[in-house]
């Protein structure tokens, strides 16, 4: 059987579909990469990607091998971090999932956590999309609102304020709103979930929602960063979490409007369960607890 460094580089190429991006993750050369597959396959007897000039997919063979790959890192894994565990000193790689917007809280203690870590790598996904913890592999995820029944193990963060806000000269053009009534008259910019057409919900401290679902939007965006700079750009009055804004606050660029309407907001760790053991992961936990969103 060929060795986990090999295993390692097939799932890498198979997570990302692309031999180059692959060779950068996992510190080769593009050729090296290229030869690893292609002694897998040559051993294995059977072909696990189909390639062209510009695209590489899994086949049927490469679709069974990566479930079978990825449980057998996981149990390397495991067994390494039982080993390391002794000695106490968190160590190895650590793959976080988190929203695009977590950069903005997560990057500034970043490396104060090195400092006191230095044998923690970290592999940090940053997507709005929902990732499967368990069946993609990650150690951990920061999620916000409120979680589904899923089984993981949790722990909060601080909490932060969703707020409507707008730039000063589309208050000037359009005229702020007194009230959520009001909003059925304005131009809106809504977040969509990536990969599909449901909308952030807008609700309100007093609990309604129902005018802006009934409103159509003027702008809708994917990216939390997209609605924040589109409500920079003057075109409409947006729903935002307060840590993405401040700097655009600060500066003047946008106002905060009908802020009683404001409501909490809250992001968590979720990991699995058999995972906790991991001293990376209780290092991590105990970092971020007392410093992400903290007060």
């Amino acid at each position: 059987m060929q060795s986990l460094p090999s295993l390692e580089t097939f799932v890498t190429v198979a997570e990302t579909l692309s031999f180059a991006a692959a060779a950068r993750k996992l510190g080769l050369s593009p050729s090296a990469t290229g030869k690893a597959i292609a002694a897998l396959e040559t051993q294995l007897g059977v072909r696990l990607f189909n390639r062209t000039t510009r695209h590489v997919s899994l086949t049927a063979e490469g679709e069974l091998l990566l479930g079978r790959a990825r449980r057998l890192q996981e149990e390397w894994n495991e067994t390494v971090t039982l080993l390391s565990a002794s000695a106490g000193v968190p160590q190895g790689l650590l793959r976080i999932s988190l929203p695009t917007v977590g950069y903005r809280f997560l990057a500034p203690h970043l490396a104060e956590f090195t400092r006191a870590h230095p044998k923690i790598r970290l592999d940090l996904d940053f997507d709005d999309r929902i990732r499967d913890v368990v069946a993609e592999g990650f150690d951990l995820a920061i999620r916000s609102g409120v979680l589904p029944d899923s089984g993981l193990m949790s722990r909060k963060l601080g909490s932060f304020r969703f707020v409507l806000c707008a730039a000063p000269s589309y208050l000037t053009e359009f005229g702020e709103p007194s009230d959520c009534a009001a909003l059925f008259n304005q131009r809106l910019i809504r977040f969509r979930h990536p990969g599909t057409d449901v909308m952030q919900s807008w609700l309100f401290a007093n609990g309604t929602q129902a005018v802006v679902e009934e409103t159509t939007p003027f702008v809708v965006c994917s990216n939390m960063e997209a609605v924040c700079a589109a409500a920079v750009a003057g075109l409409g009055l947006a729903w935002a979490p307060d840590f993405l804004i401040r700097d655009a606050l600060d500066a003047g660029q946008l106002r905060i409007v009908l802020d009683a309407e404001a409501v909490q907001g809250a992001f968590w760790l979720v990991w699995p369960s058999g995972k906790f053991s991991s001293p990376r992961l209780r290092a991590f936990l105990d970092f971020a607890a007392g410093r992400l969103l903290a007060a």
